[in-house]
């Protein structure tokens, strides 16, 4: 609570907040001293509401007073009343329906993280990518581990594309090693 809330003061002397408004509330009495002056005089006029409660007098008997509300009530039980429904904003829609607006930000999150999720080429580890450009240079390099080799294929871009090939004999023929690759899946 960054500003001066009366409205909120009182609603925390009667005891109508609840969870993190009522906590944030009582922070600030505790921090400003005006707002702390008012929660004290707020207190007040309650202590002394509740020591000297208001009598009402009727000038009637109970029940007369009641005999004439239930004739009121006959002598209108035809009528029609017209109750102007007053027009809601924006806020007062999202107040009333905050939940719908949860939903539908928590549905447009799953939406959004699908749509990268699905975007984000996933690879096997058995995989194996092979990127055959139009003109290239095949080259042998051996490699520490037993029966690998890394073929380098330079191509006219930037980089070159490696291909790591595990258990397989190494030939400079591009078209033998995809017959050799092919039957890796046989």
């Amino acid at each position: 609570m960054k500003a001066h809330h009366s409205e909120l003061i009182s609603a925390l002397v009667d005891g109508e907040l609840k969870g993190l408004r009522r906590w944030l509330v009582q922070r600030h009495v505790t921090r400003c001293a005006a707002c702390a002056a008012e929660y004290r005089h707020f207190q007040h006029v309650r202590e002394l509401l509740a020591a000297n409660p208001v009598t009402s007098t009727m000038s009637d008997s109970p029940e007369f007073f009641w005999s004439k509300v239930k004739r009121e009530i006959q002598a209108r039980e035809g009528q029609t009343v017209n109750v102007p429904v007053p027009a809601l904003g924006l806020s007062d829609w999202l107040g009333q329906n905050r939940f719908v607006l949860a939903s539908a930000v928590a549905a447009l999150i799953a939406v959004v993280v699908l749509v990268f999720a699905m975007q984000t080429p996933r690879q096997n580890s058995n995989t194996v990518v092979i990127i055959q450009p139009p003109v290239a240079t095949v080259e042998h390099a051996s490699t520490f581990i037993a029966n690998t080799v890394a073929t380098t294929i330079e191509a006219t871009e930037a980089e070159p594309a490696v291909i790591w090939v595990s258990g397989l004999p190494w030939t400079p023929d591009m078209t033998e090693m995809k017959t050799q690759f092919a039957q890796l899946d046989s």
